[in-house]
């Protein structure tokens, strides 16, 4: 069984964790409740964990706190911090003290669980590594903040490349999430802080952009254009357009006519 150490100011939080969670299904156990970052690191003495979920805002010694003395003394559990705090900064920080990932509260417990499930599933799958793959499987863990910012970047950069191979279909949070092996919540707060807006703004200025180069050099149809970036009921892809232009599809082609003809 994996070892879960589970820390939070708030008792109905810690209670909550620790009762929700199907903790034997995923083959885990929790070893240990700590109200502050200073009970929680003699907690790690005690007990070596193999997971750690912690709040960031604690009396005494915050999370980042905590998590950076965790480090120093060598311990390598795998972190995710437990926040209703969203600046990205915070992001920033839990990247450099190589934190597996970062969970918003309120806390959605099902995405809680899958992302537990995923942890547990390649902890138990590096144990079974010979010593060589284990080896350089845990020298990777301790890549460089650089490197790990890098690595934050080079999500965003997938993201987007899906995003734009895909303008034509049903797509969501959890599809894009999923694809980059991270949470919904960790997902949403890269690409706000990446890209400057939200998942939802993005994908709809790439549709409304490319609907209008196909109104503009193409002689498709309203309907087929709204079709071929994702948006299959006329009246909806025209009320989009209208909010983002200030003119309906129709209206926008006939105008880009009239300037090419003048």
């Amino acid at each position: 069984m994996l070892k879960v150490l589970l820390v939070d100011d708030e008792a109905p939080i810690l209670n909550n964790l620790n009762k929700v969670i199907q903790w034997t299904e995923l083959n885990m156990e929790v070893m240990g409740l700590a109200r502050s970052g200073q009970e929680a690191l003699a907690l790690c003495e005690q007990q070596a964990p193999d997971i750690v979920l912690s709040d960031i805002r604690m009396p005494v010694m915050d999370g980042l706190t905590f998590i950076s003395e965790l480090r120093q003394r060598g311990c390598t559990a795998e972190v995710l911090l437990l926040t209703g705090y969203q600046e990205f900064e915070y992001a920033r920080l839990a990247i450099k003290y190589k934190v597996r990932d970062y969970i918003c509260k309120p806390i959605h417990y099902k995405e809680l669980e899958n992302t537990l499930r995923l942890i547990g599933d390649q902890l138990i799958r590096s144990r079974k590594l010979d010593p060589l793959q284990f080896a350089a499987s845990h020298l990777k863990k301790q890549d460089t903040a650089e490197s790990a910012k890098k690595s934050s970047q080079q999500l965003i950069a997938d993201a987007i490349t899906y995003i734009m191979g895909r303008l034509d279909k049903d797509l969501g949070i959890e599809e894009l999430a999923g694809h980059l092996g991270i949470s919904c919540s960790y997902f949403c707060l890269l690409f706000k802080n990446h890209v400057g807006i939200t998942f939802v703004e993005y994908l709809t200025n790439q549709r409304i952009e490319a609907a209008k180069y196909l109104l503009t050099h193409s002689d498709k149809s309203v309907t087929q254009i709204g079709a071929g970036i994702g948006y299959h009921e006329r009246r909806y892809f025209t009320k989009v357009f209208q909010r983002y232009t200030g003119m309906t599809p129709s209206e926008y082609r006939e105008q880009v006519k009239d300037c090419s003809v003048s």
